[in-house]
């Protein structure tokens, strides 16, 4: 695998993490729940420390990290805008997000030819990505948002 090959890789992660950076600003604002809002804040924050550590990969290996919102992208955050009226709603469109984001994180990993550092940290955000669908996924079949109803 070529450097161009790497920073193409790597910069479609980058916007996938910058389009989840946009996706979780909506589903934050929806959110009336302290303890939901806090943890998809914190979820957020691993979002853009994503995009910090890709785009410094990018620069090692001669590319420019394109960082701005892809048209992918804005579909998720309108969509997750619009399906974003609560607690429940927002855990709803971010769990079809994390899935998304799963997928993308673990079919980059399955490049056979990755530099080591760069599977390292695709390994690092990939266990974040299944931490965050995890624990929506858990908050979803609790179904938390009946807590606060009750």
């Amino acid at each position: 695998m070529d450097n161009r090959e790497v920073c193409d890789k790597l910069n479609k992660l980058i916007k996938l993490d910058v389009d989840a950076v946009n996706a979780y600003k909506q589903a934050i604002d929806a959110c009336t729940m302290e303890e939901i809002r806090s943890t998809l804040v914190q979820f957020q924050d691993d979002h853009q420390r994503h995009i910090r550590d890709l785009s410094q990969q990018v620069r090692l290996f001669g590319g420019e990290p394109e960082v701005e919102t892809s048209w992918a992208g804005f579909l998720i955050e309108g969509f997750t805008a619009i399906t974003s009226q609560g607690d429940h709603s927002a855990l709803v469109a971010m769990r079809g997000n994390e899935e998304l984001t799963n997928r993308t994180y673990e079919a980059a990993l399955n490049t056979q030819e990755l530099p080591v550092d760069v599977r390292s940290l695709l390994e690092r955000n990939f266990s974040d990505e299944q931490r965050h669908l995890s624990w929506i996924k858990d908050q979803l079949d609790a179904r938390v948002w009946e807590r606060k109803a009750a």
